[in-house]
């Protein structure tokens, strides 16, 4: 299958869930729902899931190369100290 150069309004709106994401991930972590950022970005879900299938496709075409955080966080060291 050869990929066809994007109309204008879906590189618009591409552009726009790209900058949104980067917004709303730096301001609210990289937890938030994809169809938040699909509403902040003013396109549907199906928008960025036709252009992102997944997060970490989103993610990955914010910052090429780069992973995602992890979802959570592992739980702060419960080790004591030995006498």
């Amino acid at each position: 299958m050869i990929d066809k150069p994007l109309r204008a309004d879906a590189r618009r709106n591409r552009t726009r869930v790209l900058d949104t994401a980067e917004e709303v991930f730096a301001t609210d972590g990289i937890a938030v729902p994809i169809d938040e950022i699909a509403r902040r970005a003013g396109v549907g879900i199906g928008t960025v899931y036709r252009h992102f299938p997944t997060k970490e496709a989103l993610f990955e075409a914010m910052a090429p190369g780069k992973q995602p955080p992890p979802k959570t966080q592992p739980p702060p060291s419960t080790a004591t100290s030995r006498r």
